[in-house]
């Protein structure tokens, strides 16, 4: 009996010690969020993610915390990582801070960003069977607040007096730790909520008068796995309608779409499945594929389109991006096509506010489909302009859908 008192006394030291050292842990950690983030964030609920840690820590590059925004310079970023083994340190969350008018944001589409293939640094047998769990933007909401990704959320603060140039603040929450662990539905919500408290905060540090929709309650989980096109619905139910009226032809028989809201982005990602390459490729010619093979396209060229529309702060910020060259600009009031990018574009005015609208497609598919394109994306443009009271239109001149000399 005196040995098991004993025991009972030492083990309930050691639990009191415990808890003790988790409180100080926490408390420590909790003061090292609020600095680098200048107070923006919950330090409780940026410890919560993945599970809950107690110690974390800011990073020790300058970028890794952020001045405070009332006198500090915009784009700001603070990153925290949760703290292991003594010398150990994991990606856990980081926070970013821009407003708008801003260089530093620029929406890049590209035909060359492949949005298929090598996730996880393996090739798999069908690959546009999934996508990248960043590809499609899904709207919080009705949009309005702002948009969401598998490991991500964006929130918008819209500034009421624009007299000082800014028209809004923006806050972005990213989940580090995504590649090695899930990031859960109740995760995905925490950021989105850390995101709407950020902008809040940071509106009023910077002086933008905003009011924010509240968040809902619940944030669909985002889908990567593309489904039948000729199904689909919400940003790529246009698709669904022009196949079907028009037939598919060489077009892409898969869609990853998301929710038709009022975010200030939206896309459609189409993809061509295995089984429908080796269907077209015995009638493809050598000036279509070019130098790419069947095997090629299977395994690590997949043939893809992409949609992608812009509207108000962030129309203003389109570009092109290739490697090895400056960025190309789409302005909105304008349209075009970069041969380098493999990018078209139109630009409307939605409800007031200006928009951009893409597509976009990578070599060789750009060939292969290439005198059906115009058709193809004026029926998606003229279904964006519906749904989103557009008026303005101007599209990209009938020879730049023309076939190349070269």
């Amino acid at each position: 009996m005196a040995v098991a008192a004993v025991f009972g006394v030492g083990a309930g030291g050691w639990g009191l010690w415990l808890e003790t050292e988790d409180h100080l842990d926490r408390s420590a950690s909790r003061d090292r969020i609020g600095r680098a983030c200048d107070g923006l964030v919950d330090a409780d609920r940026v410890l919560g993610l993945n599970g809950g840690t107690t110690r974390a820590r800011a990073g020790s590059e300058k970028k890794d915390s952020m001045a405070d925004l009332g006198t500090g310079s915009l784009p700001a970023q603070c990153q925290i990582y949760r703290v292991g083994k003594p010398g150990t340190t994991y990606g856990h969350f980081l926070l970013s801070v821009w407003s708008n008018p801003s260089d530093d944001f620029a929406q890049l589409v590209s035909g060359w960003d492949d949005p298929f293939g090598m996730l996880g640094g393996k090739a798999r047998a069908d690959i546009t069977r999934e996508a990248d769990q960043t590809e499609a933007a899904y709207p919080i909401g009705d949009g309005r607040l702002g948009v969401y990704y598998g490991n991500a959320a964006v929130v918008k603060a819209e500034c009421a007096d624009e007299s000082g140039g800014m028209t809004s603040v923006n806050t972005m929450t990213v989940a580090k730790y995504s590649e090695d662990a899930p990031v859960t539905d109740a995760d995905r919500r925490t950021l989105a909520d850390l995101a709407r408290t950020a902008a809040v905060r940071a509106a009023k540090k910077l002086g933008c008068k905003a009011t924010l929709p509240a968040l809902p309650a619940e944030l669909p989980t985002p889908g990567t796995k593309l489904e039948n096109a000729k199904s689909a619905g919400g940003t790529c139910g246009w698709y669904a309608g022009y196949v079907g009226a028009k037939g598919r032809w060489r077009f892409p028989d898969r869609a990853l779409a998301t929710p038709a809201a009022h975010a200030q982005e939206e896309s459609c990602l189409l993809g061509v499945s295995n089984k429908e390459v080796r269907g077209m490729w015995p009638g493809l010619g050598k000036d279509e594929v070019g130098a790419d093979s069947l095997d090629d396209v299977l395994r690590v060229a997949p043939f893809w389109l992409r949609t992608e529309s812009y509207f108000g702060d962030e129309a203003r910020e389109v570009a092109t991006e290739h490697f090895g060259r400056d960025q190309v600009a789409l302005n909105p009031g304008t349209a075009g096509y970069d041969r380098d990018d493999n990018v078209w574009w139109a630009s409307s005015t939605c409800a007031g506010q200006p928009a951009v609208h893409t597509l976009s497609t990578d070599y060789p598919y750009n060939k292969v489909v290439r005198k059906r394109l115009q058709a193809l994306f004026k029926a998606y443009v003229t279904d964006v302009a519906a749904r989103r009271d557009c008026t303005g239109l101007k599209f990209p001149a009938a020879a730049t859908f023309q076939p190349s000399k070269t």
